[in-house]
């Protein structure tokens, strides 16, 4: 797996990918379905399988924790992510920069021009941008322009509920 560690001046053989994007703490079910999509649209593209990640966890970047927040280290997240056959880590260091990054520039400048992305995959509660200002419906608008495509993995979960680090969370801390 090849990891770039900032999103300008991505070289040639960086670009192109199909990307899954997230925060991905504990790599859990839910995280492995959007990943999985990601793969499967690779696969048939012949496209590299790419994560774009983010460390520290912006939650903890703007000092919204309490307690115990991580649910898997950050090098156990790597290797896991790792595990799920994974050609490039986008590994951005999330701070005052990237978080004053608007939506339309996270799109524009972050996606289509620094990392070329092809493909865009999210999960159903993806949020992005300087206050959290754009979400799924907003990369579908500005597909066609920035010459990429973008899918949504929906909820994953069983009948106990959905996968979810924030439940996961909120059950161990309980």
């Amino acid at each position: 797996m090849r990891i770039y560690r900032h999103w300008r001046d991505v070289p040639a053989q960086g670009r192109g990918a199909v990307v899954a994007i997230g925060n991905f703490d504990g790599v859990h079910l839910g995280h492995q379905a959007v990943i999985a999509e990601a793969g499967r649209i690779a696969r048939a593209r012949g496209a590299p399988l790419a994560v774009l990640t983010f460390e520290p966890h912006p939650r903890e970047f703007f000092g919204r924790t309490d307690g115990p927040f991580r649910l898997t280290p950050f090098r156990i997240k790597m290797r896991e992510i790792a595990g799920l056959g994974v050609d490039i880590l986008y590994l951005l260091r999330f701070d005052r920069d990237l978080a004053s990054l608007t939506a339309e520039d996270f799109i524009h400048r972050l996606l289509v021009e620094g990392l070329g992305v092809s493909h865009v995959v999210v999960g159903y509660d993806f949020a992005f941008g300087h206050a959290r200002g754009g979400n799924y419906a907003m990369l579908q608008e500005n597909a066609e322009a920035g010459g990429y495509r973008v899918s949504q993995v929906s909820v994953a979960g069983t009948n106990q509920g959905k996968y979810s680090a924030s439940e996961a969370r909120a059950r161990l801390s309980a």
